[in-house]
């Protein structure tokens, strides 16, 4: 920046100045307008044209503003942008910003983002609970041996959790570098990080037990002959020619009935995501089949007319001889039935309501295969009631 031909403004001049931009030199400037007069300071930085302001003539003197942008432009001369330098927070803001604040601004930021209440909660209490010995502490001074600390307690016994717990830390940290609160890197960074000092977890990956696909119809007719004996085999029953996860059975309002589909709104699918499913004959009659009752939306309420629990329905299937297997397990049987049959993934997956494929894929393909999935779904059904056809 040329930096000739300073001081140009005297204090008669500043004080007589009338409206329009005054230039002092070297980028400082008095601008005034309709009796109002404030100090600028204009510079280019990586090409961009940029202006901060210095404050009003009445509480910045012209020594003040001189002093301002003289300090300015070295920042300018030194590769720093002056503006994001002024809001950078001090020291010691940064200091008494603790990891507690850090967590709660981060889900006061990413409130938009919950699905509902219960997911901000159960963030909250995994960090109250594991990350305990971090919140009192400065963001600036959390260590990656404070990490540790949090998570080597738990990375064996507990490791779905702990990894969840690495992963929240790892992002509220990750938010607080980007806000200028602390310097990188994240403490609680997996790659290249923790990754060395944590042990390697040994993967206990459990299914849920599934009805073997042959045995499928003879296990769903034990089900239908005793689906008037209590809301859950109700419900399993309808979950299992739907091939919906059991949450969003247990949630069904009789307003999701809508002619010919059952529609799930996205707020009530894992997905997010509104999923249609065809209504079969075979699904319209254990629908008619249901009691309304009085003052309650819900297709199978409980006692007390709230959602009935996933117990509910595991406990019908105790009752019917399947203790063995899982009500959630059902839509396994479906997808291994469904694949042995020869149907084509995207069918099966939308029918699942599974996320397929990376974002750029799921932008493209914007419907969900009903046409196709009709067919399936009414196959599936038959499939269910082979034993009566036999």
């Amino acid at each position: 920046m040329r930096t000739k031909a300073l001081n140009k403004l005297s204090a008669v001049a500043v004080k007589s100045a009338g409206d329009g931009m005054h230039s002092d030199g070297g980028g400082l400037f008095l601008r005034a307008k309709n009796g109002r007069k404030s100090w600028v300071f204009r510079y280019t930085m990586a090409g961009r044209k940029r202006e901060m302001g210095l404050g009003a003539l009445a509480t910045v003197t012209l020594a003040q503003a001189r002093a301002q942008a003289t300090e300015a432009r070295q920042q300018v001369s030194e590769g720093l942008d002056p503006i994001a330098e002024r809001d950078r927070p001090s020291e010691a803001e940064t200091a008494a910003v603790t990891f507690a604040e850090a967590v709660r601004t981060f889900l006061d930021a990413n409130a938009p983002n919950w699905k509902n209440a219960k997911h901000r909660q159960q963030w909250q209490n995994t960090l109250d609970t594991y990350a305990a010995p971090l919140m009192s502490r400065g963001v600036k001074d959390v260590t990656t041996a404070d990490v540790v600390a949090c998570l080597l307690p738990i990375w064996h016994s507990k490791v779905e959790t702990a990894r969840r717990v690495q992963g929240r830390i790892d992002r509220v940290m990750s938010a607080q570098i980007a806000l200028g609160n602390r310097p990188a890197p994240n403490p609680a960074a997996m790659k290249d990080n923790l990754e060395h000092v944590l042990p390697r977890q040994k993967k206990d990956v459990t299914h849920h037990a599934a009805v073997p696909v042959d045995d499928v119809p003879e296990a769903f007719a034990k089900l239908w002959e005793r689906r008037r004996e209590g809301q859950g085999a109700a419900a399993l029953v309808l979950g299992i020619m739907t091939a919906l996860r059991s949450g969003e059975v247990r949630g069904l309002l009789w307003d999701d009935i809508q002619d010919d589909m059952i529609v799930v709104p996205k707020d009530r699918m894992k997905a997010g995501k509104e999923h249609r499913v065809p209504i079969t004959p075979q699904m319209r009659e254990h629908l008619d089949s249901l009691p309304r009752f009085k003052g309650c939306d819900l297709l199978f309420p409980s006692n007390r007319m709230g959602q009935i629990s996933d117990m509910t329905m595991k406990a019908a299937m105790r009752r019917c001889g399947l203790g063995q297997y899982t009500p959630h397990g059902w839509r396994s049987s479906f997808s291994d039935w469904a694949n042995r049959e020869g149907y084509r993934r995207e069918y099966v997956e939308d029918a699942l309501a599974h996320v397929v494929g990376n974002a750029v894929e799921r932008a493209y393909r914007r419907g969900d295969f009903l046409e196709h999935r009709q067919e399936l779904m009414a196959d599936w059904a038959d499939y269910l009631f082979s034993t009566y056809s036999a």
